[in-house]
C-alpha cells in the first residue's frame, strides 16, 4: 500500500492495525484519537500498609515507569480514570516471559451509577514470547462523562512474569478523552472559619472539635483543626497502631528558601509534655513540631481542641496547644515561641488531606464543629458558625473528587470528605448560630502556660543541643 497515493481513504490509524496485524474485525475501524494512560498510574487493592512498591510496584514515580514484579496473586492492579461520553477499544500493551501464560479477569464499572453501563466483566490471558504486544480487552461504551474504575484481577499467580507498559484507548468518536489524573493522592480540601454575629476578630483563645466517622480514617489522612497565621494543630492516622496529634508552628522565614535568614526568625521550644515529641520541620516552610505518637483517638468519637497565643515583651507570642479525647481529661500538647510576632488569632481554618499518594481512591471524611474564638479584650465566646470554601486542584478531568459544607447527617456540623473518585458536592456554608454558650474553666491552662514559661530557658537549651 502507497502512503502518499493522493486518493487512498485509509485513515493512518487503520494502517497502524493493519501494520500491526490485529484482527481484521479491528483493521475496518478508523479510529479518531489514541489516549495513553501509564500502568504505574494505578493503585493496589486490597491495600495494606507496605503495600508500597512490595509485591506490585506502582505508584510511583507518578508520570513513569511499568507494573512489574507482580507476584501476589491476592492484589489486583487498579485504575480510576476520566473519560469523556464515547466508544474506545481499550488494550493491554505489555510484556510477558516467553513462554509464560497467565489469566486475569478484566472488571469494569462506573465509580456512580449509570443504568445505561452495564459492568463488564472478561477473561484476559496474556502469552508471552518475551516481546512487546498489545493485547485487546476491550469495546466500551461511555454513556456519561465521569470516572470509571479499571481492575485487573489475577486468576493464576503473576509470577513476576508480566510488565504492563500502558493502557491504550482508540476512540471511534470525535471529542474523546481518557485519562488518569496528574496525581494518585486525593484533594485537599479547606473551610476558613467566621461568625455572623458581631466580633472583634481578635482572639486569645480558640476551640473547635473534630469527629471522623468509622471508615472515613484511611491511613496517611491528616484532619487539621485549627490553622492559623504562624501554624496549625490537628490528628493524623499514621499507621494501624499510631494515631497522632500534631501542632506545628512556623519559623518568621522559610530557612530552606531564604537566605536572609537570622537565629531570631527560627522558632523556640517552650515546653511540653513528657508524651509529646519534638523536633524541627522542612518542606513546607521551616518551624518547630511537637506530636503526640500515643494518642491514639478513636472513630466515630469527638476529639476537642484548644489553643492559646500569649503576647510577650520581645516582639514575640507564646503559643500553647491541649486536646482531648472522650472520657479523658485534657492533655497539654506543648508550648512554642514565635519571634517577630504580636497577633492574635483573627479566626481559623481547617484542612482534611491525604499525605501519603498510594491509597487516594479511598475516602477520607470528618465533621468539624462547637467552633469558637474568645475575644481578648472582652472575655466574649463567639461561635464561629460559618465557613469558607477552598480546595487544590478541581479542574475538569483532575481530582474533583471532594465534599464541603454543612453536613446533611448532622445539620450543626459541618464536614468535608476527599478521595473516592466521586462527583464533587458543596452544600451551605452557615449554620445557626450556637444556642450554648461555652462554658470551659481556662484557669488551669492558664496555669500551665505560665508553668511553661519558667520552665523555657532549660528546655530551649536542651533542644538547641539536640538540633
Amino acid at each position: 500500500m502507497k502512503l502518499n497515493q493522493p486518493n487512498c481513504k485509509t485513515s493512518l490509524a487503520t494502517v497502524l492495525l493493519i501494520a500491526a496485524g490485529l484482527s481484521g474485525f479491528a483493521q475496518s475501524k478508523t479510529f479518531k484519537e489514541v489516549f495513553t494512560v501509564p500502568a504505574n498510574k494505578a493503585y493496589i487493592e486490597p491495600f495494606t500498609p507496605g503495600d508500597r512498591g512490595v509485591s506490585v510496584p506502582v505508584g510511583y514515580p507518578e508520570d513513569k515507569g511499568i507494573v512489574s514484579r507482580w507476584s501476589d496473586k491476592s492484589k489486583s492492579v487498579v485504575w480510576y480514570l476520566y473519560q469523556k461520553t464515547g466508544q474506545y477499544d481499550f488494550y493491554f500493551d505489555h510484556t510477558v516471559d516467553q513462554g509464560k501464560k497467565l489469566s486475569f479477569e478484566l472488571i469494569i464499572t462506573p465509580i456512580t451509577t449509570l443504568n445505561d453501563f452495564k459492568t463488564i466483566r472478561k477473561k484476559l490471558t496474556f502469552t508471552g514470547n518475551g516481546q512487546a504486544n498489545s493485547l485487546f480487552a476491550a469495546n466500551i461504551t461511555v454513556p456519561k462523562t465521569g470516572y470509571f474504575r479499571y481492575e485487573l484481577k489475577p486468576v493464576s499467580a503473576p509470577q513476576s512474569a508480566i510488565k504492563i507498559n500502558a493502557l491504550t484507548f482508540k476512540s471511534l468518536k470525535e471529542a474523546g478523552q481518557v485519562n488518569q489524573t496528574d496525581y494518585q493522592s486525593s484533594p485537599s480540601v479547606h473551610l476558613s472559619f467566621s461568625s455572623t454575629q458581631p466580633t472583634t476578630k481578635s482572639y486569645n483563645w480558640i476551640y473547635q472539635e473534630i469527629m471522623v466517622p468509622k471508615g472515613g480514617d484511611p491511613l496517611a489522612t491528616y484532619y487539621m483543626s485549627l490553622g492559623f497565621y504562624r501554624g496549625y494543630m490537628g490528628i493524623q492516622t499514621n499507621s494501624d497502631s499510631e494515631r497522632r496529634v500534631l501542632f506545628s508552628v512556623w519559623d518568621s522565614k522559610d530557612a530552606e528558601n531564604d537566605k536572609t535568614i537570622t537565629e531570631h526568625d527560627y522558632v523556640s521550644f517552650v515546653d511540653k509534655d513528657k508524651s509529646t515529641t519534638v523536633n524541627t520541620f522542612g518542606g513546607e516552610g521551616t518551624g518547630g513540631q511537637s506530636y503526640v505518637k500515643t494518642a491514639n483517638w478513636k472513630s466515630n468519637e469527638p476529639v476537642k481542641f484548644l489553643m492559646n497565643v500569649l503576647k510577650q515583651d520581645n516582639n514575640s507570642v507564646v503559643l500553647s496547644a491541649w486536646y482531648k479525647l472522650e472520657g479523658e481529661d485534657w492533655k497539654y500538647v506543648a508550648t512554642w515561641r514565635a519571634p517577630k510576632e504580636q497577633r492574635m488569632f483573627d479566626g481559623y481554618y481547617s484542612f482534611l488531606e491525604n499525605f501519603g499518594y498510594t491509597n487516594g481512591q479511598i475516602r477520607r471524611e470528618a465533621y468539624y464543629y462547637n467552633a469558637w474564638g474568645m475575644e481578648d479584650q472582652t472575655g466574649k465566646w463567639v461561635n464561629f458558625n460559618k465557613v469558607r470554601f477552598s480546595n487544590t486542584d478541581g479542574k475538569p478531568g483532575q481530582r474533583i473528587d471532594f465534599e464541603q459544607g454543612v453536613s446533611k447527617k448532622y445539620p450543626d456540623m459541618f464536614y468535608m470528605s476527599s478521595g473516592g473518585y466521586t462527583p464533587t458536592l458543596k452544600t451551605a456554608n452557615i449554620i445557626p448560630v450556637s444556642t450554648k454558650q461555652m462554658d470551659l474553666n481556662l484557669k488551669p491552662f492558664e496555669e500551665r502556660v505560665a508553668t511553661a514559661l519558667k520552665n523555657e530557658e532549660s528546655n530551649n537549651k536542651d533542644f538547641k543541643t539536640k538540633k
